[in-house]
């Protein structure tokens, strides 16, 4: 609402105050009028029997005239008076009515302009009408979720320009590689089958690195466009990690690398996708091989209850995370080592693995342990059970 609009709707209330009053006045002075003409009438009825003489009716005429001209000038001073004071009223009601009011409103417009000027770090401070206050209060508030999603903005813009970068890099390494390869091969540096077949592997092997990126950002598309396929079903849970763990041993070079399993004889069914479970696995075990720096790298999983349901923990023995940085381990973009020279990531694994978990109604956290452990937590499926060995 403009400001002058306001104050032309006091104008106008203050007004029909002002004609009402007069109004009244009006009334009462005719009832006044009526009185004082009715006394007079019978002062003259009065005076008229006494008459005896003309000389005593012209006196009677002439003192009627003047007692009228008399009040008639009353009555007009007496209006000119209630009209001044009546106005004089209205504009000290109207000024205080229009102070009141245009404070609150000043003090939102001048909020307006500086957020207009991307200023947000001021509020609004009015004490007065409970309904002002409110008003005041939400844009306070409105203001202050501007400033986070301005933050929350900011802080997305820089996450994305240092994923464009650490992109750029992390493509430019396997090109670069695979490049070199095929540059060898065209030169004749491996002249023997197996220098060719082991040039020829590396340059494999780059290409997988490649596609796993691709896939992330595939994956990341997809999530924030809403499109991410979760195809829920019943699993049980204890099979499905023993399959997952044997696959994995099958690929893993001895002596760097182990994996092993504790599902301590739980069984339980679980509503989730297969598909997104096994890419959570594969993205938790992605980030240790990148962060563990330690060979053997020994990644251990265990299935265990929990009140809520189950709670699957994926933990190595690396170096882990440092403190400060864990809170933030899970959001987009994030990377715990800025220095790309020292390791490749683009800090979308543990992203989606959190987005993961909760689209199939689960959650994730992570802690150092000894090493870096992530704990999946899903609830169980129906009547899901859990046995020990010792009681099958």
């Amino acid at each position: 609402m403009k400001q002058g609009s306001v104050k032309k709707r006091i104008f106008i209330s203050n007004a029909f105050m002002v004609l009402v009053s007069l109004l009244v006045f009006l009334a009462i002075n005719l009832v006044i009028i009526k009185g004082y003409s009715e006394a007079i009438e019978k002062e003259i009825r009065t005076s008229v029997e006494q008459i005896v003489d003309e000389d005593g009716l012209e006196d009677l005429i002439i003192d009627w005239t003047f007692q009228r001209n008399e009040f008639l000038l009353f009555f007009g001073l007496d209006g000119i008076l209630c009209i001044i004071v009546l106005v004089i009223i209205s504009q000290i009601f109207t000024k205080n009515l229009t102070n009141h009011i245009m404070e609150p409103l000043d003090a939102l417009s001048e909020g307006a302009k500086r957020i207009k000027g991307n200023d947000l770090s001021q509020d609004i401070t009015y004490t007065g009408d409970i309904e002002f206050e409110d008003v005041c209060d939400t844009f306070n508030d409105m203001q202050k979720h501007i400033l986070e999603e301005q933050e929350k903005n900011r802080k997305y813009e820089k996450a994305r320009t240092d994923m464009i970068a650490g992109i750029s890099h992390d493509l430019r390494t396997p090109l670069t590689a695979i490049r070199g390869t095929i540059k060898g091969l065209m030169d004749g540096i491996a002249s023997s089958p197996e220098k060719q077949n082991q040039f020829l592997q590396a340059a494999y092997r780059r290409t997988g690195d490649m596609d796993m990126l691709l896939n992330k950002l595939f994956y990341l598309s997809k999530m924030e466009t809403g499109n991410m396929p979760i195809s829920l079903q019943k699993l049980e849970i204890s099979e499905f990690l023993q399959n997952y763990v044997q696959a994995k041993q099958e690929l893993m070079e001895t002596g760097k690398e182990e994996m092993t399993l504790d599902t301590k004889g739980i069984k339980a069914d679980v509503l989730v996708d297969p598909e997104q479970l096994q890419r959570i696995f594969d993205n938790l075990l992605e980030n240790s091989r990148k962060y563990g720096e330690i060979i053997p790298l020994k990644i251990n999983i265990v299935l265990s209850k929990t009140p809520m349901g189950l709670s699957i923990c994926f933990k190595d023995n690396g170096v882990g995370v440092p403190e400060e940085k864990l809170p933030y381990i899970f959001e987009e973009f994030y990377r715990g080592d800025e220095s790309r020279n020292k390791k490749e990531g683009n800090g979308l694994g543990l992203y989606i693995v959190k987005y993961l978990a909760g689209a199939m109604g689960g959650s994730v956290r992570a802690e150092n342990a000894d090493g870096f452990e992530v704990c999946l937590k899903l609830p169980i499926s129906g009547k899901g059970e859990a046995e020990d060995n010792g009681k099958q």
